[in-house]
């Protein structure tokens, strides 16, 4: 779940969230990529953790004001390739609040064999829209920032992206199926945290803690909601649990890779009877750290 608001002045908050990381990714010029040299401008832009292990990331120009997304490539397990005809406008800059565009494309869309022989093709028309319809503070990796909200909707998708844009190049996109409203707690089909490595590195010492750290939950006696926060001082895959006074699991909070920083997860215990329950935070490194794995277990009592 992400809460978040539609107009602003508004705080659009990412601290507590899971990723799923995908490695680290460069941007490379498609020039650079004879394979995709062959289809795409040679001054269009990708990115990826090699120029040969491209997956299913989405090409872009930049041209005169406008950012474009000429179609998305695969280079692995298979040759692939999508096509925007015309090219589909992501962000038209300078980003202005309220700015709101409609525009219809063909998607163009073909998968290769080993051989080079084409497997499968397909050609559909896509109508979308696109609506600035928010702007305020971004909280991410310990950090805020000023970023604005762009709204993009595909009717032909049946579904809806969010995208946060910051001045340091923070990049947040969500998409959430188009049957879920767009305030308040939203449940996303997926979510792309993008990080440039200067933010990273200036202010190294503000996102990570110094070691692992599992805090008391507050509040607590809780009922029946109560926040669970906990430190992470390198990449880690985290799994959070709650169980019951005779050991039993009853739900787990987080299961996947999250960044280095503070996290918040709140836990809603509607339906589960009073008593004690444990919160175990059991994190293993996947970058070969010199801290080795954690594991803590705490306490907690739900009271009604």
């Amino acid at each position: 779940m992400v809460q978040q608001t539609r107009r602003g002045p508004s705080t659009y908050d990412f601290n507590g969230l899971t990723y799923q990381w995908k490695g680290l990714s460069h941007v490379y010029s498609v020039g650079s990529i004879p394979t995709l040299a062959a289809r795409y401008p040679s001054k269009a832009l990708t990115f990826g953790e090699t120029p040969e292990t491209i997956e299913n990331n989405p090409v872009f120009l930049f041209s005169n004001d406008t950012l474009y997304v000429l179609g998305e490539a695969s280079l692995v397990p298979q040759k692939r390739f999508r096509h925007n005809r015309p090219y589909e406008p992501m962000a038209v800059f300078p980003v202005t609040y309220q700015t709101v565009r409609k525009y219809s494309h063909m998607h163009y869309d073909t998968v290769y064999n080993a051989n080079g022989t084409v497997a499968w093709t397909d050609a559909f028309t896509g109508s979308d829209s696109m609506t600035v319809d928010g702007y305020g503070t971004l909280k991410v990796l310990g950090r805020q920032f000023e970023c604005l909200r762009v709204k993009l909707s595909h009717y032909t998708f049946s579904d809806k992206e969010f995208m946060y844009f910051t001045r340091e190049g923070v990049f947040i996109d969500i998409q959430v199926a188009s049957t879920r409203r767009d305030t308040g707690s939203v449940q996303p089909k997926s979510i792309m945290l993008l990080v440039p490595s200067t933010v990273v590195s200036a202010d190294q010492p503000l996102l990570t803690p110094s070691k692992f750290a599992l805090e008391q939950n507050y509040p607590n006696p809780f009922n029946p909601t109560t926040a669970i926060s906990y430190k992470l001082s390198a990449l880690s895959d985290v799994k959070l649990t709650v169980t019951n006074s005779l050991g039993q699991d009853v739900v787990t909070l987080v299961d996947g890779m999250q960044l280095a920083g503070t996290h918040i997860v709140r836990w809603d215990a509607a339906g589960q009877p009073s008593g004690v329950y444990f919160y175990r935070l059991r994190v293993r490194q996947t970058n070969g750290g010199q801290a080795g794995d954690f594991t803590e277990t705490k306490r907690m009592m739900l009271l009604r």
